[in-house]
């Protein structure tokens, strides 16, 4: 005799806020952070793009702000005693030194929290969600799609290995030839260098990111993000994890398949 799925308790479920209570919830002031990180790099490269490069105003690039740039020059900033690769700031050594006692103390918060990109890529995912509620065809047509692709999940796990490549490449590459030979294939760099009207291979793999994102969430932190493959490793030294307690957490599964909703004490 087979067993069937057993439909969750609504009661073991806590409902989502609404109305102005869902404002005062760790994801709402996940929102206004991202916000205002995207806004800030938004204004600095507005304020670049506009003084331009001969003008006497001098303004900071947005690559300055940019932690990844302080890895790939890391090499060069300790073996010259303090000089960079070009494109390459010390306001680009400090970033990476916060993100790395940031994602040694909180593992992945700059990337959940602070990414620019990454917060770009979870609003495709959203308005992908969005198009899923509203039009019955796109619903239909993204389940049809995922259900084809379904036998190739497996993959999953080995591309996810990408990202520690382009680690080693990039880190690599800058050391051995003084330049960094990630930045024309970088999404970010496309993306913030974008009113320059300037093709690079970097632009291509952002349209791709942004493509993907309506079928995966956070397809470049997912399976490319060098900087996310430095984080993600030294966070297994953080002390600070989740942890599911069988005993204080309830679990019960839906019978459409969907994640099974749990409720922890």
């Amino acid at each position: 005799m087979s067993s069937q799925p057993v439909p969750p308790n609504r009661s073991l479920v806590k409902p989502r806020l609404r109305g102005w209570k869902a404002l005062f919830t760790h994801r709402a002031f996940r929102r206004l952070v991202q916000l205002y990180f995207a806004g800030f790099i938004l204004f600095i490269t507005i304020q670049h793009v506009t003084a331009g490069e001969g003008s006497t105003n001098v303004t900071a690039s947005p690559e300055a702000y940019c932690p990844f740039g302080g890895l790939e020059s890391l090499y060069k900033f300790i073996v010259s005693g303090g000089s960079t690769v070009p494109h390459t700031h010390l306001s680009n050594m400090v970033m990476l030194v916060a993100v790395l006692v940031t994602a040694l103390l909180l593992r992945s918060a700059f990337c959940g929290w602070i990414c620019p990109l990454g917060f770009i890529q979870e609003m495709v995912s959203r308005f992908s969600a969005f198009l899923g509620k509203h039009l019955p065809f796109y619903k239909r047509g993204m389940r049809s799609l995922k259900t084809r692709l379904a036998p190739l999940s497996f993959l999953d796990r080995y591309l996810r290995l990408i990202k520690y490549g382009v680690l080693i490449w990039a880190v690599v590459g800058a050391a051995i030839y003084g330049v960094m030979v990630f930045r024309d294939y970088d999404p970010w760099s496309a993306l913030i260098n974008i009113a320059e009207f300037s093709f690079t291979p970097g632009l291509i793999i952002l349209g791709i990111t942004l493509a993907a994102s309506f079928f995966v969430e956070r397809p470049w932190c997912r399976y490319a993000c060098p900087l996310g493959a430095a984080s993600g490793l030294l966070g297994k030294f953080s002390p600070v994890y989740l942890k599911r307690e069988e005993s204080a957490c309830t679990s019960s599964s839906s019978p459409s398949g969907a994640t099974p909703s749990s409720r922890c004490s």
